[in-house]
């Protein structure tokens, strides 16, 4: 069972949208210098389920998209919570420290915004020019 952490809405993450945002639990990269080092304990935080999520994003009045900060270690619980947001009519947005080829093919189709790339800590996140990790639009 996945879990989650987080929970928050963010509005600079993913460009043009207002989006639900959420730490999957249970990451392998373990990059040095990761602000969530905490989360690569696969029980950190709360279990998640589609139906758990389907009852958080029905309190979310504002948003257009969810964000959900890994979990494509796990692709078929993942995809249960994808359908989750499409039956929401919300985009579907993962940030990943994989290359866009490494992730599980049945994600991809779901995804409207990615964010690709291992953090490397000399280079700093998304923010910084010389970063390695892009922001891709796939829809």
């Amino acid at each position: 069972m996945l879990h989650y952490s987080y929970p928050q809405i963010v509005v600079e993450e993913v460009p043009g949208e207002i989006a639900f945002a959420i730490s999957i639990s249970g990451c392998q990269l373990a990059c040095k210098g990761c602000h969530s080092s905490e989360t690569w304990s696969p029980t950190f935080g709360f279990p998640i389920t589609p139906s758990i999520l389907a009852t958080m994003l029905q309190e979310q009045k504002h948003i257009s998209a969810v964000l959900f900060y890994g979990g494509e270690w796990s692709p078929l619980e993942l995809e249960d919570l994808f359908i989750v947001c499409q039956l929401a009519n919300l985009k579907i947005c993962l940030y990943t420290g994989l290359e866009l080829e490494e992730v599980p093919t049945n994600l991809l189709p779901y995804i409207t915004t990615i964010k690709v790339g291992r953090y490397i800590e000399e280079l700093g996140g998304i923010s910084k020019t010389q970063t390695n990790q892009r922001i891709l639009q796939l829809k």
